[in-house]
């Protein structure tokens, strides 16, 4: 019995440590997006959030996507994170809140099922329906059509929770509006943030769309 406790605490101890290691392995720094000055003003397509090729032409629409998975980088404000995972597939005709017809994708991320359809100005693409709480109205959260640098824009939205309608405001500010991540040209940072609190620093990069979140808050 002894050697048997002496074993089991020496497998005990190997196991934390191997564990403390492969944590240690599988945290990754944040990527700077090297800012590209001399853009302005730029033309931002769905593309940019699926991953397709950027389009020759300025036009906003919504291609198929079957079940892409995505793995970005998922960090604190101190810039550490993880390697995590988010999909996309669609598009797909949905009836949201009040009959309003919609063409969404679907998205799951880490925490949630959601859908995303453009809001009516086509200037933003946000979530229609969250599982965590229901569906929602004319939230924007990724940047979509002619944005400028340091430009930013709210959105008068409402989460529809079966406590009742929650109106919220969503903002999304441009911060580099042209930049190179990981050597890929023509990516986007931008910081989106509500009125309940969250905040949040997205990067897309042309042919892999998300690839990065910074998380500064969570919201109350």
């Amino acid at each position: 019995m002894k050697n048997k406790s002496i074993f089991s605490c020496a497998a005990t101890t190997l196991w934390l440590i191997s564990g403390s290691v492969a944590q240690a392995q599988d945290e990754v720094d944040a990527v700077d997006c090297i800012q590209d000055l001399a853009t302005e003003e730029r033309f931002l397509p769905v593309e940019l959030i699926t991953g397709h090729p950027l389009p020759s032409t300025n036009n906003l629409s919504f291609e198929p996507v079957h079940k892409r998975v995505y793995p970005f980088i998922s960090a604190s404000p101190n810039l550490k994170g993880r390697m995590a995972e988010t999909s996309l597939d669609g598009p797909y005709a949905w009836v949201g809140h009040g009959g309003k017809e919609y063409e969404i994708y679907e998205r799951k991320v880490p925490r949630a099922h959601e859908r995303f359809a453009m809001t009516k100005d086509h200037s933003s693409v946000g979530r229609v329906y969250d599982e965590r709480w229901g569906n929602a109205t004319n939230e924007g959260k990724f940047p979509i059509g002619f944005w400028k640098q340091g430009e930013k824009r709210s959105y008068q939205a409402t989460y529809h929770t079966t406590q009742g309608d929650l109106p919220i405001t969503t903002t999304i500010e441009i911060e580099k509006l042209s930049c190179t991540y990981q050597g890929v040209n023509d990516s986007v940072q931008f910081r989106w943030t509500t009125s309940r609190g969250l905040d949040y620093v997205y990067v897309l990069t042309p042919e892999r769309g998300l690839v990065q979140v910074v998380v500064y808050r969570r919201g109350s």
